[in-house]
């Protein structure tokens, strides 16, 4: 059962208010911006291997076959995420609604800069971190951290993309997991443009769950609905329908709530009545 718009709204606003509000953001909260997402990232990739995208789930093991196609050279890889992310895109109207907001802390998977953009266009002093050398430093005067979990378009090289880098994630990343368990257990996360098919974060949070007992702090997410126009067959509609209210059932085993919305738009109109209200 999703959660009403207006307790989250709330909620969240306490969170803010408390100071312990925190963000995590994926592909969808830069698309509007004109970033890829994942699948658009590997299709050339995947044209060359003769696979369809359209009819893949695992992308991460389209990029892993590609590597190993390729003698266990990742330059083509590394190329892509450069000339995908390195383009004069800006930040648009939810980064910049988000940077003007009193968050410490934002998580991200995105390769891209644009939250950093916004942030220092509003600004914010921003301690990157897109390695584990960076979680020992702090930046001067800072105001805010963000925490790039998968790495960062400027050096692709050490992006976590292929199979090879999730599997090892947990040793070679192991303090980006800790400080990401620190900041689950005493933030509260509101978790935008991402699909929670990431198998890092799920590892992450069960282990946490476990740990906790099942006592997770909550947190919120946004989720579109299905829609039926985007399906020909009445059939079809009902059983991705179901699946909708099956994950979103799964989510609270980790206590995230879910805002479920008909439009994208409505990520900014929520957006919108939450810093107005935290103004007044």
């Amino acid at each position: 059962m999703p959660i009403n718009k207006n307790v989250f709204i709330k909620n969240y606003l306490s969170a803010l208010n408390n100071g312990d509000a925190a963000i995590f953001a994926g592909a969808g909260l830069s698309a509007p911006s004109g970033c890829v997402n994942w699948k658009q990232l590997l299709r050339e990739i995947a044209e060359e291997l003769e696979l369809d995208i359209e009819k893949e789930s695992d992308l991460v093991a389209i990029a892993q076959y590609y590597y190993n196609k390729n003698g266990c050279n990742r330059t083509k890889l590394n190329d892509t995420i450069k000339d995908a992310f390195q383009t004069g895109k800006q930040p648009n109207v939810n980064h910049n609604i988000l940077a003007k907001l009193p968050i410490f802390t934002y998580w991200t998977t995105n390769y891209d800069k644009l939250i950093e953009k916004a942030l220092e266009n509003n600004g914010k002093i921003c301690d990157i971190k897109t390695c584990c050398a960076n979680l020992t430093t702090t930046l001067k005067g800072r105001n805010v951290v963000v925490y790039k979990m998968h790495g960062d378009v400027d050096h692709p090289e050490d992006a976590v993309l292929i199979r090879d880098d999730y599997e090892s994630y947990n040793q070679e990343k192991a303090p980006f997991i800790n400080t990401l368990s620190g900041d689950l257990m005493t933030k509260t996360f509101l978790f935008i443009g991402f699909s929670f098919t990431d198998p890092n974060f799920y590892y992450i949070c069960a282990h946490l769950r476990a740990r906790l007992k099942g006592n997770m702090r909550e947190h919120y997410c946004f989720l579109k609905d299905v829609s039926k126009t985007d399906y020909k067959d009445e059939d079809e509609f009902k059983y991705e329908k179901r699946k909708l209210s099956y994950f979103i059932d799964d989510l609270k085993r980790f206590n995230i709530k879910t805002v479920l919305i008909q439009e994208y738009s409505e990520i900014t109109e929520i957006l919108q009545i939450i810093i107005k209200t935290y103004i007044k």
